[in-house]
C-alpha cells in the first residue's frame, strides 16, 4: 500500500475533531476534564482566553478540524484538489499560529497546562508540515501548462 499523506492528514483531522469535541463538552459542563496528572484542564478551559469571538475555542477547533478533514478528502478524490492543498496548507498554518498564541497563554499568562490542548497542538503541527510537503511536491511533479 502507497504512503498517502492526505490519507494521514484526515485520520490526524478526526483525532483532532474528537479532541475539539471532549474539550468543547468540558467547556459546556457537561463533565469534568480528565488532565492526565498534568495541569490544570479546568482552569485553562473555563478561563477568559477560552473563547474567542464569542464562540469556545474548542467550537473553533471542530470547525477547523472538520475543514481540514474535508480538504483531505478532496485531495484524496482529486476534487478541485490544486485549491484543496492551498486550502489545506492555509488553514493548517492559521491552526498552528491560533496555538501557537494559545499555548502561549497557558504557560506565561494562566501558568497552567492542559495536555488536551497541547494534544491538538501537536496535532494542527503535524498536519501543517504534512500539507506543506503535499504541496510542495504537489508543485514539483505536475506537469507545467503552457498559455
Amino acid at each position: 500500500m502507497k504512503f498517502s499523506r492526505p490519507l494521514v492528514i484526515a485520520l490526524l483531522a478526526l483525532l483532532g475533531l474528537a479532541v475539539s469535541i471532549y474539550l468543547l463538552t468540558v467547556h459546556l459542563g457537561l463533565w469534568s476534564a480528565v488532565c492526565l496528572g498534568v495541569g490544570d484542564c479546568e482552569a485553562v478551559n473555563t478561563s477568559r482566553f477560552s473563547e474567542f469571538l464569542g464562540l469556545p475555542v474548542a467550537l473553533w477547533g471542530i470547525g477547523a478540524y472538520l475543514t481540514l478533514f474535508a480538504l483531505s478528502v478532496a485531495i484524496m478524490r482529486n476534487i478541485f484538489a490544486e485549491w484543496a492543498r492551498r486550502g489545506l496548507f492555509a488553514v493548517a498554518a492559521i491552526g498552528v499560529a491560533f496555538s501557537a498564541y494559545l499555548t502561549y497563554i497557558e504557560l506565561y499568562v494562566l501558568y497552567e497546562v492542559c495536555p488536551w490542548c497541547v494534544l491538538s497542538a501537536i496535532i494542527v503541527t503535524l498536519i501543517a508540515v504534512l500539507s506543506a510537503l503535499e504541496l510542495r511536491d504537489a508543485a514539483l511533479y505536475e506537469p507545467e501548462t503552457s498559455a
